[in-house]
């Protein structure tokens, strides 16, 4: 029986993950329609077959989900990772889906592809694809001056593609899907930096380089917070002193709702740095693995230079 190849899709909410596995393995994941997220949990798409390969994709939550925070998806896909790479099953590739549609690269995306950059790792970047889609709502011309903006500036895509990443086209086609695929497919496996980071090193979450990332900048928004309180201190402050209740008011009410913006932003962080791995739950990976039963795994990595 063929080997399982397993490829994880990732990106930000709304770029069309769940839409390509679906086409790629006529599965029917819950494709979301509206502003709120669709992928909320990690999801498996039904094996199935390409070429002489029988193939998996997991389908993952963007770091903007609207029903869980950073750190709570954060922590979803390390444990995720961290469980399969302790059972030697390894990932094909990793495909990153960004909408040529976007007419700029905003900080969203821009925080979903720092993400997926920390959580890959340079060494693991030459089993990636950066993939572009939504081909069809956008003139090809103008599309193709965005690719060309995306692959050659160091700000967006080029260090990646230069670690080794490949950027191709998915034209909302089944056979665009399955070519997509086939790039990745016949790759020797190798582990994802947070992986080796977790169970080769056993650092802690907070410990990897995509946890150092988030806190960074969960310390930023909580700076930031801190500095509209002040501002805000200094306001009402004014507003007594000219014994003008109503902007006092007013202003104790922004004041409330910014300083309960700096408690999350503080429970945020303490999600992060006290997170642990779970070792020894019963994973998604072997409710799946047990419901297919056909699963076998790769040979064990061998050093593969980059």
């Amino acid at each position: 029986m063929a080997d399982l190849f397993v490829i994880r899709v990732m990106g930000p909410t709304g770029s069309g993950k769940t839409t390509f596995i679906n086409l790629a393995s006529g599965s029917q994941l819950r494709v979301g329609t509206g502003l709120e997220s669709s992928t909320e949990e990690v999801q498996f798409s039904k094996p199935f077959p390409l070429d002489k390969h029988t193939v998996t994709l997991v389908d993952t939550p963007g770091f903007d989900d609207t029903t869980k925070s950073d750190a709570e998806i954060f922590k979803l896909i390390s444990d995720h990772l961290a469980s399969a790479y302790k059972k030697k099953r390894y990932l094909s590739g990793v495909i990153y889906l960004h909408r040529i549609s976007d007419n700029r690269m905003g900080g969203t995306a821009m925080r979903n592809f720092r993400f997926f950059r920390q959580l890959c790792g340079d060494e693991a970047l030459p089993n990636t694809l950066i993939v572009t889609n939504m081909w069809n709502e956008i003139d090809e011309d103008l599309g193709a001056a965005r690719e060309e903006e995306l692959g050659t500036k160091d700000i967006f895509f080029k260090p990646a593609l230069d670690a080794g990443s490949e950027m191709r086209r998915h034209t909302n086609t089944t056979e665009s899907a399955h070519n997509v695929l086939r790039a990745l497919i016949d790759k020797q496996p190798r582990p994802l930096q947070i992986q080796r980071e977790i169970v080769d090193e056993r650092k802690q979450i907070y410990q990897t380089a995509a946890g150092i990332v988030l806190l960074g900048e969960l310390a930023a928004k909580e700076q930031k917070h801190l500095q509209e309180l002040q501002e805000l201190q200094e306001e009402i402050e004014e507003a007594i002193r000219e014994k003008n209740q109503e902007d006092q008011e007013a202003l104790e009410k922004d004041r409330s709702k910014v300083d309960e913006n700096v408690q999350k932003v503080r429970e945020e962080q303490k999600k992060v740095r006290e997170a642990q791995v779970l070792r020894q739950q019963a994973s998604f990976w072997q409710r799946f693995l047990s419901k297919i039963h056909m699963f076998r795994p790769h040979p064990p990595l061998t050093a593969v230079s980059v």
